[in-house]
């Protein structure tokens, strides 16, 4: 069972078939501190639910009669204040064809029919992460707006990456920064080892270290950035080379123009 913390996070289940959304509030149901706050047969109930209600997550079909998961999408950003959040979206659909929309859409996931409880579960678990981290984001902005009032304010923190979205053979996976092993340059492209897969996004270093947490990751060569908690070793392979060993095996070399950096950051003398 899926433990969360209160206040419960608040789930809309949008589907023009009942069984659907029978099965999702079952599965749901199987969830420790999720509240179910509505159910809705097609768009425009959706739109009018979410105004009202607010719910942190909605589980929103595509192909519903008058209009479709996105003109709802749609509709919910245009009938929200700008100061309120747009809730989660996990699209569920039996058509594979809408999941490249469902990323532009900015969706925290898509579930193509008939998925399994497995498959419900570790996408739940995603979402709970992340309406947490955006709870604790927006409590972090509440406090800094009550600073602001007072000279000694601090400036506010800059948000950093969370989870990267990699699509392949017409689906995409999402993964969570904690879970990166490494990431390795290949010119305008960089590789993310995550055990022993690897995904390719089309990103730059430069891109990169703006979106990934320096209290999480260390870049130490021009083609290579590793995550601080999987360091195991560092090993000294000459007099000027010298190499990280990660948790899973894999060795690294630092880079020299790097090694002065690395050494301060790890507390290396």
């Amino acid at each position: 069972m899926i433990h969360l913390t209160n206040p419960p996070i608040k789930a809309l289940i949008v589907d023009d078939e009942d069984l659907a959304r029978e099965k999702i509030r079952f599965f749901l149901a199987d969830v420790s501190d999720c509240l179910v706050i509505g159910e809705c047969a097609d768009g425009f109930q959706a739109v009018e639910a979410v105004c009202e209600e607010l719910p942190d997550v909605i589980f929103l079909d595509i192909q519903m009669p008058e209009i479709d998961g996105f003109e709802v999408i749609r509709l919910i950003r245009d009938s929200l204040d700008d100061d309120t959040p747009m809730p989660l979206v996990v699209f569920t659909t039996a058509y594979d064809q809408y999941a490249l929309r469902a990323f532009e859409a900015n969706a925290a996931d898509y579930l193509l029919k008939p998925f399994d409880y497995e498959r419900f579960q570790a996408m739940f678990v995603r979402v709970q992460g992340q309406i947490r981290d955006r709870k604790a984001r927006a409590a972090h902005d509440e406090l800094l707006q009550q600073l602001s009032a007072y000279p000694t304010a601090t400036s506010p923190q800059p948000v950093y990456q969370e989870r990267f979205a990699f699509k392949t053979r017409g689906r995409i996976y999402f993964v969570h920064a904690n879970d990166v092993d490494w990431i390795e340059a290949d010119r305008n492209y960089a590789l993310f080892h995550v055990g022993e897969l690897t995904h390719i996004l089309r990103a730059t270093f430069a891109e990169l270290e703006h979106l990934l947490n320096p209290a999480d990751f260390l870049r130490i060569h021009r083609s290579a950035i590793i995550r601080k908690g999987c360091i195991e070793e560092i090993t000294k392979r000459s007099d000027r080379l010298y190499s990280i060993v990660l948790k899973g095996g894999t060795t690294l070399d630092i880079g020299e123009n790097y090694r002065e950096d690395v050494f301060a950051v790890l507390g290396v003398s």
